[in-house]
């Protein structure tokens, strides 16, 4: 899904007027992953303080960046019964949330595999939604409906216990220690079935979310729902960077490196405008012509398309991860054949995120007792020089130089 598509249905919840949610399910499952609490209804039944509250949730299960919080999996059908999540998904969409023993189904199967040490809820809404046709300079048409999409939007929210203290009792007209209860956080995780692709449904994928970009919910997204995804973004983004340190070699000056950041936000930025600004991917074609372009020799490039491959070979990074949550200290002295098998083994899609991998607003200089951060748009101030035989960087003084925020005249 594009961000356009993504904000048209994140707008259904900007008011309740213009709500058209007609019904609401959701579990209180408690520290010990019993389901303490499961209820359904109709929406607009509510009061009008708790819907607000609701829909402050579901706004929060579509936002962030679409290719790190918000990212388009398809279902894998590799299971004995084809789309085991899916089929499930399907089922609880066309009852409209209202068989119950579908919802105790879907409740059940996170309990079972959501990671998570805590009390948490989990929220479903269904919602038909009239799509309203565009016309030919982009508006809606309220009055030209093209299809009806239905959907279910889930939201896995944490329930943190509130802290203790004193509060005033109005009915009393004392004051008195506060209560205890345990409150309902923004999600952490969600997703929306079907997609809305083209303004459209599609049932080959949904869009999942989740709040920690670098995490990934390996028993959800495997055992409940059944999809691939890709590697989280700081995976991309380290795995990117090992591959330019590979190709690279002895090559790797900072000419070279700036050059290379340059040229890729500059092949970014004319790919997002051919996509309307929308979220773009970088293939082997594509890097390879950066590289080109920054300079690097004929005789690094002969092994590009091989370590490419061998680099972006999604399930070698992901098994990478795994070895890395083995050799950690938390399993210290634990068995890592044993943890290897309670790893879920997430199936991972050959897809590079243009912004996972290049810095779009900042190019970083670092070293042990250095960090400089100087906007990608103007990194031509800075140059490289040796001064009384030592390597050093220059950067341009400009007359908005500040130390700490004082003022320095040249």
């Amino acid at each position: 899904m594009i961000k356009k598509e993504i904000n048209e249905i994140k707008s259904l919840y900007d008011t309740i007027q213009d709500c058209g949610i007609q019904r609401l399910a959701g579990c209180y499952v408690n520290g010990e992953k019993q389901k303490a609490k499961t209820f359904s209804g109709t929406f607009l039944n509510i009061p009008e303080e708790e819907m607000y509250k609701y829909l402050e949730i579901f706004r929060k299960t579509l936002s962030g960046t679409p290719g790190k919080n918000l990212v388009d999996m398809s279902f894998s059908g590799n299971s004995e019964a084809g789309d085991k999540g899916k089929i499930l998904l399907e089922k609880i969409r066309k009852s409209e949330l209202k068989e119950e023993n579908l919802l105790e189904e879907f409740y059940d199967k996170i309990i079972a595999d959501y990671n998570y040490v805590g009390s948490y809820l989990i929220l479903l809404i269904y919602q038909a939604y009239d799509v309203p046709g565009v016309s030919t300079d982009g508006l809606l048409m309220d009055d030209a409906s093209d299809e009806v999409y239905s959907y279910i939007l889930c939201s896995i929210c944490p329930m943190k216990l509130t802290k203790p203290g004193l509060g005033f009792d109005d009915d009393l007209r004392e004051i008195h220690t506060l209560k205890q209860v345990f409150a309902v956080e923004l999600p952490e995780n969600g997703f929306l079935y079907p997609a809305f692709n083209d303004r459209s449904s599609d049932d080959s994928s949904l869009l999942f979310f989740s709040r920690k970009a670098d995490t990934l919910q390996g028993g959800l997204l495997d055992n409940v729902l059944d999809v691939s995804t890709t590697l989280p973004a700081k995976q991309q983004k380290e795995g990117f960077n090992d591959f330019v340190i590979d190709v690279l070699g002895d090559e790797s000056s900072f000419e070279t490196v700036l050059s290379i950041q340059e040229n890729l936000n500059k092949t970014i930025k004319e790919k997002k405008t051919e996509a309307a600004g929308e979220t773009v991917f970088l293939d082997k074609s594509s890097i390879r012509n950066v590289f080109e372009e920054s300079g690097v020799s004929s005789e690094k490039l002969e092994q590009f398309d091989k370590k490419f491959d061998d680099q972006f070979d999604m399930n070698k990074i992901y098994k990478k991860n795994i070895d890395k949550i083995v050799e950690s200290e938390e399993f210290e002295g634990s068995d890592p054949e044993e943890i290897r098998k309670n790893i879920p083994k997430v199936k991972v899609e050959e897809k590079l995120f243009a912004d996972n991998v290049a810095p779009v607003r900042n190019f970083e200089v670092k070293t042990a007792d250095m960090l400089l951060r100087i906007n990608s748009k103007h990194t031509d101030i800075i140059d490289t020089r040796v001064i009384d035989g030592k390597n050093c960087l220059v950067i341009e003084i400009t007359e908005d130089l500040t130390v700490n925020g004082i003022p320095v005249r040249n």
